[in-house]
């Protein structure tokens, strides 16, 4: 399997090539980061306090919150109902990373230790098969949030469904993921750098 790396710098128009149904999110996160860091000072990760649900809009249903705990442990504290249909299961206070594969698991777990450790966000591009037979592709951007002191802790990602390049709000038929491949994934660069080995394209 080949995956493409598009590691990207924070630009003002936003990260291309994330899927432009991501950038509600984008746009929003910039929005807190611009808000909290006065003047010519280096960027900051928003505080997750400064979080309003309602500045998401119409992208609520496609959002999740979730804590770092360690590499092994990241806790979803929020899930909007388009994640929850797509999964099948109410998300809050479940580990992230088991509802990863099992062979993708260690290496997903180091991703986001890099989002919380560089500061860093991450975006990435998924072709999914269902057990009607049906192809999707899953593309999701994820950002950092910072606790009361500043500490990276918190993640707030965005998830959009499509299919043969149309938006969906769910699978068409209720049923279980059978394949998953990761076709493209990178890092991008929110103020702080990119983890160690990783060079933007």
């Amino acid at each position: 399997m080949t995956i493409h790396y598009h590691h990207l710098i924070m630009k003002p128009a936003g990260p291309v090539p994330v899927a432009r149904a991501l950038h509600k999110l984008w746009r929003y996160w910039q929005e807190l980061q611009v808000r909290q860091t006065p003047g010519t000072q280096a960027p900051s990760i928003p505080a997750k306090t400064t979080l309003r649900l309602g500045g998401l809009g119409t992208v609520l249903p496609n959002i999740v919150l979730s804590e770092w705990l360690d590499e092994d442990k990241i806790i979803i504290r929020l899930a909007g109902t388009m994640v929850e249909e797509m999964t099948g299961q109410a998300l809050a206070g479940v580990n992230l990373l088991d509802l990863t594969p099992a062979t993708q698991r260690h290496d997903i777990g180091r991703v986001y230790t890099n989002l919380f450790t560089v500061p860093c966000g991450f975006h990435i591009s998924e072709s999914i098969r269902v057990g009607d037979g049906k192809k999707y592709t899953l593309a999701a951007l994820v950002l950092p949030l910072a606790d009361a002191d500043g500490a990276a802790c918190f993640a707030i990602g965005q998830y959009a469904l499509s299919r043969n390049g149309f938006e969906e709000n769910r699978f068409e038929a209720a049923s279980i993921i059978e394949h998953r491949q990761i076709d493209m994934f990178g890092y991008i660069d929110v103020g702080h750098g990119l983890p160690p080995g990783a060079t933007a394209s």
